[in-house]
């Protein structure tokens, strides 16, 4: 499908982007966001492989496992963002999740369990609420949309939403309406394109802000 390679041509890109700065400046920098971008892409990678050799390979616990791994990365994104107070709620968000995932779900099973899915967009859509109230919350002069973190939180909170949407149906409509599915995977491809494009900006507001303070 045109638009799921399209969608990965424009993670490779982000990624590649993402490696220049840290190899220019350093990858703390930019709150180590190549290290997501880079396990992201080896995941979309091993998936395209494994399904142009067996479109029926099980890869459910690839993705339980990337999304594990996702709730630990952007607990420390989120957490070295905002206040220590915000932290907190950071901490205890990131505890439930994990919490919830090792407790009520099978992570370890060959197929995707869509209770991870469910934890995964309601972690995102808690935490990118929690920056969105701090940043409103401790008003600075500056715009927020100069803020690398407002293009991160928008692009997960724009993922969520239609993830929720997709993963709620995504098993019924396998059996049922294979066409249906197939539009959800080109609407879930379309919004993969819109948020990593969204990764991008945010990587040049990086950018700008490591050249500003080494011109200082």
């Amino acid at each position: 499908m045109i638009i799921g390679v399209i969608y990965k041509i424009i993670l490779l890109f982000t990624l590649v982007k993402s490696y220049y700065l840290g190899k220019r400046f350093s990858f703390s920098a930019q709150n180590f966001l190549f290290i997501y971008l880079l396990i992201t892409f080896i995941n979309e990678y091993i998936s395209f492989t494994r399904n142009l050799i067996d479109p029926n390979v099980r890869v459910g616990l690839q993705y339980n496992l990337y999304f594990i791994f996702c709730i630990f990365f952007f607990y420390y994104f989120f957490k070295k963002s905002c206040s220590k107070i915000l932290r907190y709620l950071f901490f205890l968000n990131f505890i439930i999740s994990i919490g919830c995932i090792i407790f009520f779900t099978k992570f370890l099973s060959l197929d995707f369990d869509k209770d991870i899915g469910i934890i995964i967009l309601s972690y995102y859509i808690i935490n990118c609420i929690l920056w969105f109230y701090h940043k409103v919350a401790f008003f600075d002069e500056n715009k927020i949309t100069d803020d690398p973190v407002f293009w991160i939180s928008t692009a997960l909170l724009m993922w969520s939403c239609f993830f929720l949407f997709r993963i709620t149906p995504m098993f019924y409509f396998a059996k049922e309406d294979e066409g249906f599915l197939l539009f959800l995977r080109i609407g879930q491809n379309t919004i993969n394109i819109i948020m990593y494009i969204m990764f991008y900006i945010s990587l040049k507001k990086y950018e700008i802000l490591i050249n500003e303070s080494y011109s200082r």
